[in-house]
This record gives C-alpha cells, structure tokens and sequence, in this order.
C-alpha cells in the first residue's frame, strides 16, 4: 500500500505544481508521460481537455515474467496481493488516456489481452546512424588493451550488477572463457549496484562477490565502471562478442544498441530477447542459468569469423527498425502529422 501511497503524493505534487499554469490560461493539446510512479494520477483533472497519451512499460504479474523466473518456490499470496496493488495505479492512468504506448510486444503482452487494443507499440528509438558507423573506428582504440591481433575481446553492459541482467552467470562465464582463452579480455560496464530485483543476502554487491569468489584474471578483466556515451560507443566498437542476459523483464537499449554497433550477439533464450533476435540467424541464443553453454557460445563466435560477420550484419539490419527516425516517424502518425514514409 506504502508504494500506491507514494504515487498518490506524486500525483497529487505534480498537480500543485501545473494548477498555476492552467489559472493563467495555459492548456496543452496533448499530455504525454511515463505511467507507473504516479505523476499523471491527476493530469486530467488539472487539463480536462487535453488528449492523454501514456508510456506504459511494464505490467506485474505473478507467473511467466519476472516474478518468478529466480525463484523455484511458488509467488505468495502477500506478493500477488501487492503486484494487483501496484498494477491498479497504472490502469488509473489508462483509464484516462486516448492513447497507451509500450516499447516492445513482449512488453504488451505483460498487459491484460482485454486492454491490448488499447495500447501502440513504439520503441524509444536508439541512435542507430551514429552507431552503425563506430566499426570504422580506430580498432583497439582502448588504453587498456594490448596491441596484438590476437587479442579476443568480450563485453558485457549493464546499468548495475545485478541477477536480473544475469551478472552471477555472466562472470562466470568470463571465468571459463579466460581459462581457455588466455588472450582473451573482458570489457565489463556498468555500476556496483542493484538496479533491478534484490540485493545479494550477505550484504556485498555483486562486484565484490565475483572478485572475491571467481578465478577472474586481474590483467585482462576490466571493471569500466558507468561511461558516458562515447567512452561506452568506444568499448562496443571493439567488441568481438558482446554477452547480454535478462530475465523475463523490460529489454536494455544496449542490446539493440551492441546490435546496431555491429557486435556478434550471445544472448539469454528468454521472451524479450527472442523478439529482436533469432538463434542462428542474427546471435546465438543460451540458456539464462547455463554459463558453459554461454562460454561454449562465444567460444564458437570467436572461432567462426564468418558466422560472427553473417549473425552481425543481420543483427545491425534488425537493429535499424529501433532507430530513432522510425520512433520519430510512428510517434507523428500517432499524433495525426503527414510524414514521408521510408522503406528499408
């Protein structure tokens, strides 16, 4: 209740915070927000007259998401008590918008099938021009790699560190690869935290975890830490197989974005990845738990040069129907402007 609660109070701040505008005569035509924290609970009562288009990115439920994916034991009922809680404060907002936009299917499917009408599915957009071009690059731009042709360079993304994004099995599968691979260099990004699920029960991060526990190789696995986009443009351009692992759950722009960077993809079988990629066709897709078998995945990318050029290239190609022009053009249909269609 404390987090429906919270959401009323936000509403409710945003509310305050606009009513002065419209008592000097201000109305928008429309009202776009994100939905899920509350700050448009109350927008149509401040602008009755505005048309409402919400971003919806996520609907809780208790099987076949998220929610259950980490864990064996059955979701209790206090937790299936508290995703309906935290579901009602979204379908308030629906309920007072013209529109509902979701990035991705597998995100409109988390929505009941009865309210799926409702809703357009329109990403966000990456930049996919600039990094289409980041191959050009200077190759082995980055001062902590060696400058050998044999080098072998693997990376990882994340926001924070966390099971959600599979970093327990993604450094472990760093581990197997550099015992093979003694060339091999791990490029790993992102913040010692926990941006998603829960933190670990003994209290350590993640981070602390794999470097007190794991055989990791001090010289070639590099801790880059949270970059600003050209030094993380920089770390893609030199990747040879980019591992991305996500459970059932909102898909990260760094893979679309590693994809339109030209990256050879090892991913996780899971929903929101098998939307935007196909085993065999543009990566390889593993079992989320299964760190050999991820090891075992890259080791044949880094192997199959040919195979890695095939799976990339239709990988970039995929990539480009998230662009931010097709985002930019879908966003102007919704909104009823004429825009010159293109093809690709």
């Amino acid at each position: 209740m404390q987090r429906f609660q919270d959401a009323i109070q936000e509403g409710q701040a945003v509310f305050d915070a606009l009513i002065a505008l419209r008592d000097n005569g201000w109305c928008p035509d429309w009202i776009i927000n994100h939905v899920g924290w509350g700050n448009g609970l109350f927008l149509s009562d401040c602008f009755p007259d505005a048309k409402r288009i919400g971003l919806f990115e996520w609907f809780y439920n208790p099987e076949h998401s998220d929610v259950d994916f980490l864990e064996s034991d059955l979701v209790s009922a206090a937790t299936r008590q508290r995703l309906r809680i935290w579901n009602a404060q979204t379908l308030v907002e629906l309920a007072a918008c013209e529109y509902a936009v979701t990035p991705t299917r597998w995100q409109l499917q988390q929505f009941p099938a009865s309210l799926r009408s409702r809703f357009r599915v329109i990403h966000e957009g990456i930049d996919w021009e600039r990094l289409q071009q980041l191959r050009f690059m200077s190759q082995r731009a980055l001062s902590m790699l060696p400058d050998f042709e044999g080098c072998e360079v693997v990376t990882y993304v994340s926001r924070g560190f966390d099971e959600y994004r599979g970093f327990p099995q993604a450094m472990r599968c760093i581990e197997l690869l550099q015992k093979q691979r003694p060339t091999l260099h791990a490029l790993i990004v992102g913040a010692d935290c926990v941006a998603y699920g829960s933190p670990r029960a003994d209290g350590r991060s993640w981070g602390t975890w794999a470097r007190q526990e794991l055989q990791l190789a001090p010289d070639r696995t590099h801790w880059l830490g949270s970059l600003q986009e050209e030094a993380y443009h920089a770390v893609l351009s030199v990747s040879d197989v980019h591992l991305y692992l996500t459970v059932p759950f909102v898909l990260s722009w760094s893979l679309l974005e590693a994809m339109a960077a030209g990256c050879a993809v090892v991913a996780s079988a899971t929903p929101p990845v098998e939307e935007v990629l196909r085993h065999g066709q543009s990566g390889l897709l593993v079992d989320f738990f299964d760190a050999s078998l991820q090891a075992a995945a890259v080791v044949h990318l880094l192997e199959q040069p040919d195979l890695r050029t095939e799976l990339k290239t239709e990988a970039q190609r995929t990539a480009r129907l998230y662009s931010c022009e097709e985002g930019h053009r879908r966003w102007l249909e919704l909104l009823g402007v004429d825009t010159p269609t293109t093809v690709f």
